[in-house]
């Protein structure tokens, strides 16, 4: 048994997993960032890269999976028997109901997990920083999302194809003496090698001095830049030039649009304006990003930059310049609903939030919370001693309402991470 385990009695301390659509958080409640990021796919034995979270996945494949990945999970990397320990699950609630319900059946009936508490992802990013009310924006791998809580298809992967075709259509490799065009050597770039120069060389710069209009779509690519180009080393010894262009302005995929007046500016202010009017000015002041796209220099400032220069248009007249601030966690974003849900599987007065295996096998599926549903919902949950009880509220709500003591939250000092 591990020694932090040691004198905590004899309920062994909670998993937590955070399933992204392209990487895992894994690891124990109560500690201040997970054991491991991982990949959420699984690779075969003749090479073949299967992503978990693949909508196309029948009910079986997933099934097979899930087996695969979980097993992974408790066996390879966290060390530990599934059956002696609770487990919470950080979900995407717009997740396709197919994946949450055979996640479930995956955990109770080939794991034999003792309980699961699934509970939305993005909420829990607000109990690290101890408010029950925010705007937050997360900045995921193939979209971008906001969630409003009050009291209580652009993202990463659209970068790195913005990067590829950039690096196609200019970028050049220096080869000796030589400089020969990037798309000739290489053609297109694996996924990983992409974001691994998307985190060493590319950040956000200050919004174009060319955007003097509050128009919502910009046409072109914007050229003026500040960057000094930098020299990147590929695998072969050769290194990819990659331009100034290319570090400060690949990012602007995220903020010219999509097409249809959307971009990420537009989604965080859209999200302020169907909320009550009562409540705009509190959300406008709380906002948090999180995810780990947002995770470039420069992200907050071109954002708030952005939103600003969106609100002299008239789509956005109702609202109130100059009252936008951001949180600045002392968490990683990119984990920040991990450890969300860290310190809710920590807290004991939540313990009647699990279903128990034996619930699961007695009632199925329908006792998984359907956190899609905007109706509020009264389900039976049991306790692992069997107790019904009836759930009306909120995970967050009750966390955020209820008291906490030094033995049931860790210390801010030992959670901050610098």
């Amino acid at each position: 048994m591990p020694l932090y385990e040691l004198g905590l009695g004899s309920e062994k301390i909670h998993v937590v997993i955070d399933i992204g659509s392209y990487h895992t958080k894994i690891g124990f409640a109560g500690e201040a960032s997970p054991r491991h990021i991982i990949p959420s796919y699984n690779v075969k034995s003749n090479n073949e890269v299967v992503n978990i979270c693949d909508p196309k996945l029948t009910k079986e494949e997933l099934s097979d999976e899930l087996i695969t990945f979980v097993h992974a999970i408790y066996f390879r990397y966290l060390l530990t028997n599934p059956k002696d320990r609770k487990i919470v699950v950080c979900e995407n609630f717009l997740q396709r109901e197919l994946f949450r319900e055979t996640l479930a059946d995956v955990l109770f009936k080939q794991f034999s997990v003792v309980g699961i508490m699934m509970t939305p992802a993005l909420p829990l990013a607000l109990i690290p920083i101890g408010t029950p009310t925010g705007l937050i924006v997360n900045v995921g791998y193939h979209d971008t999302s906001v969630i409003c809580v009050y009291e209580v298809e652009l993202g990463t992967h659209a970068h790195l194809m913005a990067i590829q075709r950039m690096i196609s259509e200019s970028g050049t490799v220096q080869v000796g003496n030589e400089s020969k065009k990037a798309s000739e050597l290489y053609g297109e770039f694996e996924l990983s090698v992409l974001e691994d120069i998307r985190a060493r060389t590319c950040f956000c710069g200050e919004r174009p001095v060319e955007l003097k209009d509050p128009s919502f779509v910009q046409s072109g690519v914007i050229t003026e830049h500040r960057a000094s180009d930098m020299r990147y080393p590929m695998s072969d010894g050769h290194h990819l030039v990659v331009s100034g262009k290319i570090r400060e302005r690949s990012i602007e995929v995220l903020y010219d649009g999509d097409g249809e007046d959307n971009s990420i500016a537009t989604l965080v202010l859209d999200s302020l304006l169907k909320c009550p009017i009562d409540c705009r000015v509190d959300l406008a002041s709380r906002i948090l990003i999180i995810g780990g796209g947002s995770m470039l220099a420069g992200f907050d400032h071109r954002l708030k930059q952005e939103m600003a220069a969106l609100l002299d248009h008239s789509r956005f007249s109702k609202l109130t310049p100059g009252k936008l601030k951001f949180y600045k966690p002392n968490y990683f974003r990119n984990t920040m609903s991990w450890t969300g849900g860290a310190i809710m599987g920590s807290v004991e007065h939540l313990h009647e939030r699990y279903i128990s295996r034996d619930f699961y096998n007695a009632k199925g599926s329908a006792t998984l919370p359907n956190w899609s549903s905007l109706a509020p919902q009264l389900k039976d949950s049991y306790q692992s001693s069997g107790t019904p009880t009836r759930r009306s509220s909120t995970p967050l709500r009750d966390f955020m309402s209820s008291p906490l003591s030094s033995s049931t939250l860790p210390p801010i000092s030992n959670l901050a991470l610098s």
